[in-house]
């Protein structure tokens, strides 16, 4: 591959040594193992520290209670950005924000700990049948503003 199709204005996808670029990222621990975290396109900054959906999500969903979970940047005016949850809970299961808050400060940095958790029936998903990400930034969005707390009755 040379590049691609009729974009001449993208950048070439290989490093000058060869490497193709795929705008994922690894960590690689002490015994030479890589873990997937993320996507460079996915992570934002948060307090200066760079968060990774995709590592808060593996936390909350190993809550006994979890059965998906999907996480959202919000614009924060002193943070820059912060993370915010929605949660899907197993059948049957009971759970609630301040315990799967709690859940995530004691099994993540504190840094990663969702700001907000909803619960939901469901998450959304778009036409490549994936999470619909951007309609859940809207709807957190919309859900922080005041006038959405004071008619659904939810206190900030």
């Amino acid at each position: 591959m040379s590049g691609y199709h009729n974009r001449p204005d993208l950048a070439s996808p290989f490093t000058p040594d060869g490497f193709y670029v795929t705008g994922d990222v690894f960590r690689r621990d002490a015994q030479g193992f890589y873990t997937f975290v993320g996507r460079c396109d996915d992570m934002f900054v948060c307090g200066g520290e760079n968060i990774y959906p995709g590592e808060v999500e593996k936390v909350l969903e190993r809550h006994p209670a979890v059965q998906q979970a999907c996480v959202v940047p919000v614009e924060d005016d002193i943070k820059g950005y912060k993370p915010i949850a929605f949660v899907v809970p197993r059948p049957g299961a009971s759970v609630v924000e301040a315990e799967l808050k709690a859940f995530s400060l004691e099994h993540a940095a504190a840094y990663q700990h969702p700001r907000r958790i909803w619960l939901m029936p469901a998450l959304p998903l778009a036409a490549t049948n994936k999470i619909d990400r951007q309609a859940l930034r809207l709807e957190a969005r919309a859900r922080l503003q005041p006038d959405y707390a004071r008619e659904a009755g939810v206190t900030q």
